[in-house]
């Protein structure tokens, strides 16, 4: 993957779990559910720079946007359908790692 040359050794697993859950790109529809979800397992530079990278947004929005979800959280069963999707390609795995 080429994003690998822009991302530390730790966050490679997350951008490929990211990529295969959604190969058309997370949508705006589910974009806030990956954020809550992941947010508990990685700091926030570290979350900024994944979503970045699989993304496309730029940093300082995506940091904005993890902010704004701490305040305001999306429907749980949102946040369930992006842990489903998310659990069929390695998120125990990739949160396992320490990010």
């Amino acid at each position: 993957m080429s994003m690998q040359a822009g991302l530390p050794p730790v966050l490679w697993r997350a951008a490929r779990m990211l990529h295969s859950a959604y190969p058309g790109g997370i949508p705006e529809t589910a974009y806030v559910a990956v954020l809550v979800l992941l947010y508990e397992y990685f700091s926030d530079r570290n979350l900024t720079e994944l979503m970045a990278a699989v993304t496309g947004k730029d940093a300082a929005q995506i940091l904005n946007d993890i902010y704004a979800c701490a305040g305001s959280k999306p429907e749980p069963s949102a946040i369930d359908a992006a842990r489903q999707r998310l659990e069929r390609y390695g998120l125990q795995a990739v949160c396992a790692e320490d990010a």
